[in-house]
C-alpha cells in the first residue's frame, strides 16, 4: 500500500526547518543540495517541493511573517491582545531569531542598490508586516517610529551582550502610544 502524505503538512514542516537552515547559514551559504542534506531530504525531493531556492526562501519569509510565528506561538492559540504582553511576546520572539535573521538580511541585500532593495517586494512585505503589528500595539501614527525602537532596540541587545532588557525596548515602544494619550 503506497504511503500517503499529506503535501501541505509535509511542504510546511520542510519550510520551519528551512528557516533555522537558513538563519544558521545564511542565503548564500548553501546550495538546494545543501539545503536538502540539513533537511535530511533528497535534493529531488525538495525540487518537488519548491523549484528553486528563492521559491523555498519566499516560502521561508511568508512564514516568519505570519503573525503567529512573529508572537511565537502555536497556529492554534491566540495571539495576545494586551498591549504591553503583545510588545513583549514580539520583542522576546525576534530577539530570540535576530542574530539568524540579520545574517540572512544581510545575505539578501549584499550588493544591491538602494533602488532594487526599495522595490524588493520581500523587504516590502516584512515592512507591512511589521507595521502592521505595531499599528495595533501604538497606531498608525507611531508605528513607523516604534519599528525604528523595535530594531534598534534588538540590535543594541546584540551588540551589548543582552544587557539591554527585553522589558526597557518594549517600554521605549509603550511610551510612543501613552504620549497619545495625555
Amino acid at each position: 500500500m503506497p504511503k500517503i502524505v499529506d503535501r501541505e503538512a509535509y511542504r510546511n514542516k520542510l519550510i520551519t526547518k528551512a528557516v533555522d537552515i537558513f538563519s544558521e547559514h545564511g542565503l548564500n551559504g548553501l546550495g538546494m543540495r545543501g539545503i536538502a542534506e540539513a533537511l535530511g531530504v533528497s535534493k529531488s525531493a525538495l525540487y518537488h517541493y519548491f523549484s528553486s531556492k528563492e521559491e523555498l526562501f519566499t516560502a521561508c519569509t511568508e512564514f516568519v511573517l505570519e503573525p503567529h510565528s512573529l508572537y511565537g506561538v502555536d497556529s492554534t492559540s491566540a495571539l495576545p491582545e494586551d498591549k504591553k504582553l503583545a510588545i513583549v511576546q514580539l520583542i522576546k520572539t525576534l530577539d530570540s531569531r535576530f542574530k539568524g535573521e540579520m545574517t540572512v538580511l544581510l545575505d539578501y541585500v549584499k550588493n544591491r542598490d538602494s533602488q532594487d532593495i526599495a522595490n524588493d517586494k520581500l523587504l516590502k512585505m516584512a515592512d507591512n508586516k511589521f507595521l502592521a503589528e505595531l499599528n495595533k500595539i501604538v497606531g498608525k501614527e507611531n508605528a513607523n517610529q516604534a519599528y525604528a525602537l523595535l530594531l534598534g532596540g534588538l540590535m543594541t541587545r546584540l551588540l551589548n551582550g543582552n544587557q539591554t532588557k527585553i522589558e526597557e525596548i518594549a517600554s521605549w515602544i509603550l511610551q510612543l502610544s501613552a504620549g497619545d494619550a495625555s
